[in-house]
C-alpha cells in the first residue's frame, strides 16, 4: 500500500497527536514515522493496510485531534488499526530506541535443554488432553 503526498500529510498531523514529543522522546513526525517506518509497519501488518487506509481518508480535511476522537467512538478498528501502526513505527525508529536509552541485559549463552526435556516428558507422558 503506497500513501501519497496528501495522505502522509495528514497521517503525520494525526501520528503528531498520538504521540507528541514530551522530553527526550521525539514527536512521532520527528522519529520519522510518517514515512519509511510507518511502510515498515504496513509491511510487517498488511492486515491492517485497508482499515488503516480508511481511517486516514476519515480523517482527512478534519482537525486531528476532533478526527481522532470521533474515529475511536465512532469506527473501533480503524482507530486500532491506525494507532498500533503508529506505535509499531514509532518503535522501529532509531532516534526513539536511542531516547529510549534501554540497554537489554545480555542473553545466556549457557541453555538449560536437559530442564526442558524433563519438563516436557511430563506432558508426553500425560498425553494430549484438552480440558
Amino acid at each position: 500500500m503506497m500513501l501519497d503526498a496528501d495522505q502522509r500529510r495528514t497521517f503525520a498531523a494525526l501520528a503528531d497527536v498520538l504521540i507528541p514529543a514530551s522530553g527526550p522522546m521525539p514527536s512521532a513526525t520527528a522519529a520519522g514515522v510518517p514515512d519509511a517506518l510507518l511502510d515498515q509497519a504496513l509491511g510487517y501488518r498488511p492486515d491492517l493496510a485497508e482499515l488503516f487506509a480508511e481511517a486516514v481518508a476519515r480523517c482527512t480535511g478534519k482537525d486531528p485531534e476532533a478526527a481522532l476522537d470521533t474515529l475511536a467512538a465512532q469506527q473501533p478498528e480503524q482507530f486500532q488499526a491506525l494507532t498500533l501502526l503508529t506505535a509499531g513505527a514509532y518503535f522501529l525508529s532509531p532516534r526513539t530506541k536511542a531516547a529510549l536509552a534501554y540497554d537489554p541485559p545480555p542473553r545466556s549463552a549457557l541453555d538449560d535443554v536437559d530442564s526442558y526435556i524433563d519438563m516436557l516428558s511430563t506432558v508426553v507422558d500425560r498425553g494430549f488432553a484438552i480440558r
